[in-house]
C-alpha cells in the first residue's frame, strides 16, 4: 500500500485554480463540520454518488471526516467565495503541496487517486475571511 501516491500531486493539478491571495497561517481546529443541504450549498453532487464527507462548510480551518474510498478514487467537489486563499491539505502529511480553491463562485471538481486507506483532508483558510463548502463522493465523476 504506497500511500504516499502522488495524490495530491494529481488533485493539485485538477484543483489548482487562481485562488485568492493572502499569507497569514492558521492552527486547523479539530471539529465536526456542519453538513449542509446542496441546494444551499451550491453544490452540484452526482445524483446516485455515494457521499463520503457530506457537504460542509465553514470560514476557518476544519479536519474533515475521515473516510475510506473503496474504488481507489474519489471526486472533490468544493466552493470557495470572500478574500483569502482555501486550501485542501492532507492532514497526515501537512507539508505536503496544499490543493487551491478559486474564490470565485465557480465549484472546483477534481479527481484523486488514492490507495483504499483512510483518507485524511483538511480546510485551511489563510489570509482573509474565505468560506469554503467541500464534498467528497467516491468513484470518479464528470469534472
Amino acid at each position: 500500500m504506497n500511500r504516499h501516491l502522488p495524490v495530491f500531486a494529481a488533485a493539485a493539478a485538477v484543483l489548482l485554480a487562481a485562488g485568492c491571495s493572502g499569507a497569514a497561517e492558521h492552527a486547523p481546529q479539530k471539529r465536526a463540520g456542519s453538513p449542509a443541504p446542496s441546494r444551499a450549498a451550491g453544490l452540484e453532487l452526482p445524483a446516485r454518488a455515494a457521499v463520503l464527507v457530506p457537504e460542509t462548510s465553514g470560514a476557518g480551518d476544519l479536519d474533515l471526516a475521515r473516510f475510506t474510498p473503496q474504488q481507489g478514487v474519489y471526486t472533490v467537489y468544493a466552493r470557495c467565495t470572500g478574500k483569502g486563499r482555501v486550501t485542501i491539505v492532507d492532514a497526515d502529511r501537512p507539508d505536503a503541496d496544499p490543493s487551491r480553491i478559486a474564490c470565485d463562485q465557480v465549484v472546483t471538481v477534481g479527481r484523486v487517486y488514492s490507495e483504499a486507506e483512510a483518507q485524511a483532508l483538511r480546510m485551511r483558510v489563510q489570509g482573509g475571511t474565505a468560506t469554503w463548502t467541500v464534498a467528497v463522493v467516491a468513484g470518479a465523476h464528470e469534472v
